[in-house]
């Protein structure tokens, strides 16, 4: 039954699926953008990671200790 209703609107079914992925693919840029406009998070320091990524390299943000772990 569900096979046959698939096989019957598998065009319909394919745009919407592919309008929904497009509307979350935008939505994570606009989000991406806006906090990195906010200052909230500073993605282009990530973007570098791949390029400085050896051992001697300064790490892109400050390591937190675990109160808990460290007692």
């Amino acid at each position: 039954m569900i096979v046959q209703f698939v096989m019957t609107h598998q065009k319909e079914i394919y745009l919407v699926v592919t309008l929904l992925l497009v509307a979350f693919l935008y939505g994570y840029v606009y989000h991406l953008y806006s906090s990195q406009a906010k200052g909230v998070k500073d993605y282009e320091k990530y973007a570098k990671l791949a390029l400085d990524d050896n051992l001697e390299d300064e790490p892109i943000e400050p390591r937190k200790q675990n109160p808990i772990k460290g007692k």
